[in-house]
């Protein structure tokens, strides 16, 4: 926990969601995300649990190959998007996919799990 910061949050029936987790600023060298999350894994785990969503902000993740760094630090295992389903994706990097490549006439519908496995 000693490289986030916890800032004001919605809550629903006293559980907060999103958890919006920030860098501790003041830490006197920078917070690199990937490292607090392997550092901080159980708590981070019960937070999700918990809350059901983590959205961490403010962190310097400016590539796909960022992202996908992030992706992988926290140790869980990879989601297969070779099912099939409705959206259509590209591979970026590692477990990084594009959001959609559908045609604007095809509707995908929201929340629907299939949409993109």
């Amino acid at each position: 926990m000693l490289y986030f910061k916890i800032p004001q949050h919605n809550t629903k029936d006293g559980v907060m969601f999103p958890v919006v987790l920030t860098p501790n600023l003041k830490l006197t060298k920078t917070v690199e995300l990937t490292e607090a999350i392997k550092a901080n894994r159980s708590w981070l785990d019960s937070l999700l649990h918990r809350s059901g969503a983590v959205l961490f902000r403010g962190f310097s993740v400016s590539s796909a190959s960022d992202f996908n760094d992030v992706v992988e630090s926290s140790g869980y295992e990879d989601f297969s998007y070779g099912v099939g389903g409705a959206g259509s994706r590209t591979k970026v990097i590692g477990r990084v996919y594009t959001a959609n490549e559908a045609p604007p006439d095809q509707d995908i519908p929201f929340h629907h799990e299939m949409s993109h496995v």
